[in-house]
């Protein structure tokens, strides 16, 4: 069976919040990695941005205060998925499902597959290096995910989406 979203080349710029602990390291997926997202099963590494700073926020706060870091970036991809309708809501009834499902509970209580890891699991299947999908924090708002990146300007053949951190101050990182 094809898959049966979009995935195209995508440049743009995007935002993300950091937990203090990985401010130093702001390319990194290890959160997501260690404790599993809404897209990404436990042991994928993934990145969370989003297309605006409200939604970065909105996503990282989830009704929970915490300290964290506001981090602009430039994304230069070659294939990330679709799951919007290009207006900030889920392209079909599967991305609305997924949205809409308790991740968590059906992952680590239940111990089945929530639908979103099955629509990231084809996306990364059919080549997609990350996803663009609809906030579930902030209405109207775009996240993306990352499953395969690598710091912009690396040397070498690199795989997956190219992500440049704006920092001209070098205030983040190493």
């Amino acid at each position: 069976m094809a898959f049966a979203y979009p995935i195209a080349p995508l440049s743009l710029p995007l935002w993300r919040m950091l937990q203090i602990r990985y401010q130093r390291d702001p390319l990194s997926g290890e959160g997501a990695k260690l404790h599993g997202g809404r897209w990404n099963r436990v042991g994928q590494p993934a990145l969370y941005l989003a297309r605006d700073p409200a939604t970065a926020v909105a996503e990282f706060y989830q009704g929970l205060p915490k300290p964290g870091t506001l981090a602009p970036y430039q994304l230069e991809a070659k294939a990330i998925a679709d799951f919007t309708d290009g207006h900030g809501g889920p392209r079909d009834a599967a991305v609305a499902a997924a949205l809409d499902a308790e991740w968590k509970r059906i992952a680590f209580l239940d111990e089945e597959t929530p639908p979103s890891w099955t629509l990231a699991d084809a996306a990364i299947a059919a080549g997609a290096e990350g996803a663009l999908a609809p906030s579930v924090q902030n209405a109207g708002g775009v996240t993306l995910v990352l499953w395969r990146w690598h710091a912009a300007g690396q040397d070498g053949d690199r795989d997956g989406a190219e992500l440049a951190l704006i920092d001209p101050m070098a205030a983040l990182g190493e």
